[in-house]
């Protein structure tokens, strides 16, 4: 459900499906009131009010070193870096470190921390600077907490708004808008390492109240795509509405999306061009000693004089607040304000390259400093996304030539490092994890949210790891992914901390341990299933058999399917597998073209688009087939300019024709199998007796291919086949509720009764 803060006050519900659909990387909360890895036997008030949240890992800083472990809390709601930071100020380094081993003893014999995880944490501790002689931290332990927030972002006076924040080491939110954010990425992905909170405060800055649902449900998809798109990771869905505006029907879309809605009970106007600098300070301390906690303000907005204004006032309401006993922090997913503390990145803070002014900010005030220009947003073309990974993985020439030079990887023949040629001819690891993944591990799936190194020779960390399969013990495995951890930060591709981070979710699975029931899935001969025109009567038979199979499967589902039976879409997502494009109608796109021209076209694309969103689980990423395969040159460059990529290259055979036997199906595939293919079956019509010969034949496909020596992945954005693995959600499967017949696939027999035919 959304949840909507004011102050203090919060409603409790669940992670939004949305973000994991938009590549986001997220990590489920612990539901809202419970103490995360405690047994949660209800208790009294919490003796932590204000403190740190089950949601973050133990990590601790300055440096900032984080163990990735989950924050472990006690049935009293005290956590462990509640009861670590509650001892602050520490004297010595020595003090810090003695308090952190007494906490994890009492965790650990509370059973609410592995030993390993305990040793984990000492070691974290140990290599921090805190109480020694490099840490000039303010101390931030209090049970009275205040959030900062700024909307409007990123504008002209972001870079001194963070180096304000630096100075005074506060952490605070940052409610960005989608067109400045794509404008101006570098600030909002600066903002992140250097430990803010970014979150969504719409596109194009409307008001909610006065747009169409269609309208909301972009405005938020798209600022997400933006965010992503600046590799801000984001622990939780979180947005404000522009103006605080957001009627029931407003707030019943965002719930339905799953959006916590944190709004703001402090406003100082700040906005307006003639309030001064004192009485911006003296509207915030009202505010504070009226017991509010949530300050709203604006980061100087760019197209009017109020920026210095704030400039000026916002150091001394820092101070303000320190003076009256209260320390700063954050919010976690219920909107809560919790616990934080500011550690600097030492980068240097980038500056607005591209100002972008919008309507609903113009006043008579004047204008931002110049040089400033007024930008058009363009959307990311297919060209510019692709080189987006290999950034992350090698920032530069020069690094891939440094990496070049000092990567090594481990032969898993002999056991020794063995150089990789500089400038390789070939990937050595066709076929293989894509660098466009993050480093997760499973079962149980346990997600690093670290972007999944590639070296020079084209293999991936995730590659490395993997190649070692099947794991005689849970310590062969856990050795097999330290050993990679250790080549590719070497090799310069991954920090220290990540290096930990890794190690640690891989000690944190099942992998090789007696509860490992994976079935191994590592060879050079992958192949993708993709599964059209559902979801179908027979989708739930699907899913059970790639549950039983243990292989992801690519469905490009119909919007008007998707529509009447969402069901299918959130859990398709929950369990691994890919969701992507097959168009509104299932329409034959040349011929949408002839009739209605370009628009039409883009009409089925957005419309599918939008139910997918609609449903609580957007399309992975864009990724269409066009029904029939219809695509003429035209047809394929609208699709390419909507940053699309089009499957069309596939092995099928015509399993949607009701006279054909699972085994015709099965054998005909069989016949096709090529490494890197993309499988092309139905779902099952659901207008045709068709769909038990299509899961009969998919569990003989499945068997065939590994007996030949294939194994399974999914697609990515390019169009290729890449590794994947499936970690069961241990949901229940659905059913259809709605079925819809369209008239394209209509043949003779029905399906089982009951069913309706949705307008």
């Amino acid at each position: 459900m959304a949840r909507t803060v004011t102050g203090r006050s919060v409603t409790a519900g669940t992670l939004a499906l949305v973000a994991a659909l938009l590549g986001t990387t997220l990590t489920p909360p612990a539901a809202a009131g419970t103490s995360g890895a405690s047994s949660g036997t209800g208790g009294a008030a919490d003796a932590c009010p204000g403190g740190w949240s089950t949601e973050a890992t133990v990590w601790f800083g300055p440096p900032r070193i984080d163990t990735g472990i989950p924050n472990p809390g006690r049935d009293d709601g005290c956590t462990l870096l509640d009861v670590v930071w509650q001892e602050e100020p520490f004297a010595t380094h020595g003090e810090f470190v003695s308090t952190v081993a007494r906490a994890t003893r009492e965790f650990r014999d509370l059973g609410l921390l592995e030993e390993r995880e305990a040793a984990t944490i000492r070691s974290a501790a140990a290599r921090s600077d805190v109480g020694g002689p490099a840490d000039d931290s303010v101390p931030n332990t209090c049970t009275d907490r205040v959030a900062l927030t700024f909307d409007d972002g990123p504008s002209f006076y972001r870079s001194q708004t963070l180096a304000i924040l630096r100075e005074k080491q506060v952490t605070a939110t940052f409610f960005d808008v989608g067109m400045r954010i794509d404008a101006n990425p570098r600030l909002p992905a600066f903002e992140r390492r250097e430990g803010h909170l970014v979150l969504n405060h719409t596109y194009e800055h409307p008001n909610l109240n006065q747009v169409t649902v269609p309208r909301l449900q972009t405005e938020m998809r798209t600022t997400e795509e933006a965010l992503d798109r600046a590799g801000v990771e984001r622990p939780f869905v979180g947005m404000r509405p522009p103006f605080l505006a957001a009627n029931t029907q407003v707030r019943a879309e965002l719930e339905r999306l799953g959006f916590t809605v944190v709004s703001g009970d402090i406003d100082a106007a700040d906005w307006l061009p003639d309030r001064p600098a004192e009485q911006l300070r003296a509207d915030v301390a009202a505010g504070i000693a009226d017991g509010r906690r949530n300050i709203f303000l604006h980061d100087g907005p760019i197209d009017t004089v109020a920026g210095p204004e704030l400039m000026e006032a916002l150091p001394l309401i820092i101070d303000d607040i320190r003076a009256a006993g209260l320390c700063f922090g954050t919010f976690d997913s219920t909107g809560a304000i919790v616990a934080d503390r500011y550690v600097s990145s030492g980068e240097p803070i980038p500056s607005v390259v591209n100002a972008v002014p919008y309507l609903p900010l113009l006043f008579g005030g004047g204008n931002p400093p110049e040089p400033y220009r007024i930008i058009t947003p363009t959307p990311i073309t297919p060209a510019a996304t692709t080189t987006a990974p290999a950034a992350n993985a090698v920032s530069a020439a020069g690094a891939v030539t440094a990496a070049n030079a000092a990567f090594t990887a481990e032969s898993p023949a002999s056991g020794s490092p063995a150089t990789l040629a500089t400038n390789a001819v070939s990937d050595a690891c066709p076929n293989g994890w894509s660098p466009e993944e993050t480093v997760w591990f499973g079962p149980p799936r346990v997600d690093t949210g670290i972007p999944n190194p590639q070296g020079p020779d084209g293999c991936t960390l995730l590659d490395r790891v993997w190649e070692r399969e099947p794991f005689a013990t849970h310590g062969a495995f856990v050795s097999a992914a330290r050993a990679a951890a250790d080549t590719f930060a070497a090799a310069g591709l991954l920090n220290g901390t990540e290096r930990d981070r890794v190690v640690a979710a891989a000690a944190r699975t099942h992998v090789g341990g007696p509860r490992d029931t994976s079935v191994p899935n590592t060879c050079d001969r992958r192949l993708a299933i993709q599964f059209d025109d559902g979801p179908s009567h027979y989708r739930t038979e699907t899913l059970r058999i790639l549950r039983d199979k243990q292989v992801t499967g690519v469905f490009m589902d119909t919007g008007t399917r998707v529509e009447a039976n969402p069901q299918f879409a959130r859990f398709q997502l929950a369990e691994g597998h890919e969701l992507l494009n097959h168009t509104h109608s299932h329409a034959n796109l040349s011929q949408v073209l002839a009739a209605e021209g370009p628009d039409g076209v883009r009409r089925e694309i957005l419309a599918a688009e939008a139910a997918f969103a609609a449903a609580g689980a957007p399309i992975s990423f864009k990724g269409i087939r066009p029904p029939f395969g219809a695509a003429n040159a035209q047809v394929l460059r609208i699709i390419a300019d909507m940053g699309y990529t089009a499957y069309m290259t596939r092995i099928g055979t015509d399993d949607w024709v009701p006279e054909r036997t699972a085994r015709q199906i099965s054998d005909a595939l069989v016949a096709q199998l090529h490494p890197g293919a993309i499988i092309s079956l139905h779902d099952g019509p659901y207008d045709t007796p068709a769909g038990p010969g299509t899961n009969g034949a998919l569990a003989l496909l499945i068997d065939a291919a590994r007996e030949l020596g294939y194994c399974f992945g999914t697609v990515d954005r390019h169009g290729d086949v890449v590794a994947d693995r499936l970690i069961p959600a241990n949901q229940p499967i659905p059913v259809v509720e709605n079925p819809v017949p369209y008239a394209p696939l209509v043949f003779p027999g029905e399906p089982p009764e009951p069913y309706v035919i949705l307008g």
